[in-house]
């Protein structure tokens, strides 16, 4: 085999049959515009369905890595990618994106220099951190789904799930998930429980209730007929793991049992709670006297033993 071909490289054809060839010395991008990159370490496919900083692939000790950075989604051996995840690249498979198909030659293993060491991975240790959840949950999702067609049901979500976004950091909070027909955000406590990190997520759940009448009406506004969005927000703090799993860099990991609480309390709010913010006993207790609470006495959660003390938000 000559140097030429035991090299780590790409090679593609383009839209007019011409056949290319990269070389992977290091790492390689592949996009729309890919602005801010040397033009022998980026691929560029004009495409518009290519996101303009798609994917990277990379060398590392054990051969190549692609992580996907797209909008639309990279293929690997004719498999979507899951969005933000990273996979380890074997000699001869195909990475697809934008119609334009790469073929990866990596015959053997080339480790990086010692500065690329240093740099390519970032350690995430577990971490003990204290953070305010909000979780809100949109009521009867599963029957509105079956109601109306996907496309009904994909606008009226993203409509919610945008205000919320805006709303929570507006007020300096982390959106971590949407889960299918919730969204949960966190703020993370700097040291020791403080009101100061409580009452944004407090003002936030509030916010977002307000925003409801509005999203309802830019959904008329589109054509779509439609009651307004119920929902129920749950708001707990207390002590989580911080850390990160899987192959994606957007799986940040936060488990503990203040955030199983938020979601718990989320779906009895408007529901079998007469509030729709619902408060645990320690979140209440940090922001009692500057928010107005309705004491809504002592509830057995389903899932967890004993019973929790809750606190709804009075809104006008």
């Amino acid at each position: 085999m000559d140097a030429a071909t035991s090299e780590p490289c790409l090679t593609w054809q383009d839209e007019n049959g011409t056949r290319h060839r990269l070389v992977l010395t290091d790492r390689i991008f592949l996009g729309r515009v890919c602005r801010g990159i040397e033009s022998e370490k980026c691929i560029l496919v004009r495409n518009p369905m290519v996101s303009r900083d798609h994917a990277v692939v990379r060398l590392t000790h054990d051969g190549a890595e692609i992580v996907d950075l797209s909008k639309n989604g990279t293929w690997v051996n004719d498999v979507r990618m899951a969005p933000g995840a990273s996979l380890v690249l074997k000699d001869g498979d195909r990475i697809s994106l934008g119609g334009v198909s790469f073929l990866l030659s990596c015959p053997h293993a080339v480790p990086p220099s010692e500065e690329d060491t240093w740099t390519e991975q970032t350690s995430i240790s577990p971490s003990s951190v204290t953070i305010t959840n909000l979780v809100a949950d949109v009521r009867g999702f599963s029957a509105f789904s079956q109601q109306f067609d996907s496309t009904t049901v994909y606008n009226v979500i993203k409509a919610v799930f945008s205000r919320f976004s805006a709303i929570v950091t507006a007020h300096q909070g982390t959106v971590k998930d949407y889960v299918g027909d919730a969204i949960f955000a966190f703020w993370e406590h700097s040291s020791a429980l403080s009101a100061e990190h409580v009452l944004p997520a407090c003002q936030a759940a509030v916010e977002q209730l307000s925003s409801i009448p509005e999203i309802h009406r830019q959904l008329r506004d589109r054509g779509l007929d439609l009651p307004p969005p119920v929902l129920g927000w749950g708001v707990t703090t207390g002590e989580v793991t911080l850390s990160h799993f899987g192959s994606r860099s957007v799986d940040l990991a936060l488990v503990g049992d203040c955030i199983n609480l938020a979601f718990r309390l989320s779906s009895m709010a408007s529901k079998t709670l007469q509030a729709p913010i619902v408060l645990c006993s320690q979140t209440a207790s940090l922001v009692k006297g500057r928010v107005p609470l309705q004491d809504l006495g002592n509830h057995k959660i389903r899932g967890r033993s004993g019973k929790e003390h809750l606190y709804g938000i009075q809104v006008r």
